[in-house]
């Protein structure tokens, strides 16, 4: 085997790696709600999460896979401009985990990609249609979360008994409320593996479409092999669990507890405009989603005042910086690989 496919088939794992880490960055889009309402326990909420993840990765079809195989043109992907993406990627994924920031593994991706293709053949490094068409989806997935959260939150907030005794045993519909709570953050676990387990089928496909083409490999399949790998790996990611973001998200964007109204909201809207995008081919992202949907359900329960604009703000800054990051640490690896590697 020679150096560049040893290097190839080492890209491949860590796309895998880069999966499994969105798995557990992630974690916090289904759980944290449905967590830290009790709806369920911890160890059952993630396990349900890891499951319906794998099922979303392998059931939802491939189109936005096809679209990430498509932001940098084909003549011009290389295994240097591969592989800085995926290390960028990495980078800024598990640094902002640390921090306990629920950033969008899909910034980072997009980011990356545009950082290294630029960096390598300049503006023709990139699609622009097809990167104008991403921008644009993870722009407006994240307004959409806020304006659907906080009109289902509204709906459900008023007519569920919550509004009138919070937390009491004698609202209209508690069972009920908590089993759809349940439904909703099952939900988003399915439609975030309908679109982020794809996000590393697509770099997969990159690596094999641009490297082992003589093996009937190409850009515009993705292999059931493919598929499966990175199922497993996003679910295996899910089940282990990102607890520092889980925490932000349950506990720090709203000042008062969350309701299973409120949860029930912003998790079903979120699952709605995830599968969606996921249908459409539409990379977005279900960290900014989900965060803006309890931000926008947080509205009508407890008043805008009761939003943590604190940790708000440094969601936002992490938001802001995920591209501009993502894309100047790929453009650096790619430099630095380029003067050390000539495949």
């Amino acid at each position: 085997m020679s150096l560049d496919t040893t290097i190839a088939v080492l890209a491949i794992l860590l796309a895998l790696g880069f999966d499994f880490v969105n798995g557990f960055q992630d974690t916090a889009n289904a759980v944290a709600t449905v967590i830290y309402t009790k709806a369920l326990k911890p160890g059952v909420a993630i396990m349900m999460s890891g499951v319906l993840n794998f099922m979303g990765a392998v059931m939802a079809g491939t189109a936005v896979a096809l679209v990430i195989t498509r932001i940098i043109p084909h003549s011009t992907a290389t295994l240097p401009m591969i592989v800085s993406v995926l290390l960028a990627a990495l980078i800024w994924n598990l640094f902002t985990w640390w921090h306990g920031l629920p950033i969008s593994s899909s910034h980072c991706l997009i980011g990356s990609l545009f950082g290294a293709g630029v960096a390598a053949n300049g503006l023709a490094g990139v699609s622009w249609h097809e990167l104008e068409k991403v921008l644009i989806a993870l722009l407006v997935s994240p307004l959409l979360g806020f304006v659907v959260g906080a009109i289902l939150t509204g709906i459900v907030w008023n007519t569920s008994g919550e509004k009138e005794r919070p937390g009491s045993r004698h609202q209209k519909h508690p069972t009920l409320m908590r089993w759809l709570h349940i439904l909703s953050s099952a939900s988003v676990s399915f439609s975030h593996g309908s679109n982020d387990g794809q996000k590393t089928m697509g770099v997969i496909t990159l690596i094999l479409a641009s490297h082992f083409a003589t093996y009937g490999y190409r850009y515009d399949h993705v292999p059931l092999w493919v598929m499966a790998s990175a199922a497993t790996a996003i679910a295996l990611g899910t089940t282990i669990g990102g607890w520092r973001v889980i925490r932000t998200v349950g506990t720090k964007i709203s000042r008062e507890r969350l309701s299973h109204s409120q949860g029930f909201g912003a998790s079903m809207s979120t699952a709605l405009i995830i599968f969606v995008a996921s249908r459409i081919g539409a990379p977005v992202s279900t960290t900014h989603t989900l965060s803006s949907a309890v931000a926008g359900g947080t509205i009508p329960v407890h008043g805008h005042e009761k939003l943590n604009f604190r940790t708000v703000k440094l969601i936002l800054l992490a938001w802001i910086l995920t591209l501009p990051v993502a894309s100047t640490l790929s453009a650096l690896n790619y430099v630095i690989l380029r003067a050390i590697w000539h495949p």
